[in-house]
């Protein structure tokens, strides 16, 4: 069969068809195995075939009340606050004890000795924790400053300058609020010799002449 032949298409060996079976994952399969396709089908569950409604029929506190004690169990005030708030103040850990140094702070009475006429230690019990609250190393505090200048800058708007962020108001108290100038007599600015300059010398140069004659000042007569 020559090259040109069209007929050759046809035959088994030029077909080259892209077949992919069932289990060959193509595309964005990831993505549609989490996809949820909802059925038109209503199965029904146990709980709902077995339900009986037994109309206004109240149910049963004693079987509410365990069936929440199984699954929940007991409270901290059922397990801890057997005396109150006695040991509510009793934070401070072994290692904060030991590592930090807090057995300083300790007013527990001495260690312990042997007692030869009891034939005893005493005291007998000498394992007294120190109360206190925890170290603490404003961790709490940092981050919560963090979290709310954080906050800030998410709130403040997308159009916002370095001024205007790194801008302090000062207080009405620190604005100046009198404002002084010298008289139109008395300014050398407005002195109409210092508008008047001929010489080329003097152009460009600060060579201003203050007025001879002050104002609000008598002349001298002789």
């Amino acid at each position: 069969m020559s090259h040109d032949d069209p007929g050759k298409w046809h035959l088994p060996g030029w077909r080259i068809e892209q077949k992919y079976t069932p289990g060959v994952l193509i595309g964005n399969w990831a993505e549609e195995r989490y996809t949820f396709n909802k059925g038109n089908q209503a199965h029904n569950s146990t709980h709902r075939v077995d339900f009986r409604n037994f109309g206004k029929h109240r149910p049963d506190i004693i079987v509410r009340r365990k069936a929440l004690l199984r699954s929940d169990g007991l409270g901290p005030e059922r397990l801890f606050y057997h005396h109150g708030n006695r040991y509510s103040n009793n934070m401070v850990s072994w290692y904060d004890e030991h590592y930090n140094g807090r057995w300083r702070e300790s007013t527990l009475p001495d260690l312990r000795n042997w007692n030869s006429q009891e034939l005893a230690w005493c005291p007998e019990k000498s394992d007294f924790p120190i109360q206190g609250a925890p170290t603490n190393f404003d961790i709490l505090a940092r981050c919560k400053s963090r979290w709310e200048s954080q906050i800030a800058d998410e709130t403040r708007g997308d159009y916002c300058t370095t001024y205007q962020g790194s801008f302090i108001d000062h207080p009405e108290d620190a604005l100046v609020r009198t404002h002084r100038a010298i008289s139109r007599e008395n300014s050398t600015a407005l002195h109409p010799t210092n508008k008047i300059n001929k010489d080329l010398h003097l152009r460009n140069v600060s060579a201003f002449k203050s007025p001879e004659r002050l104002a609000g000042i008598a002349s001298i007569s002789c």
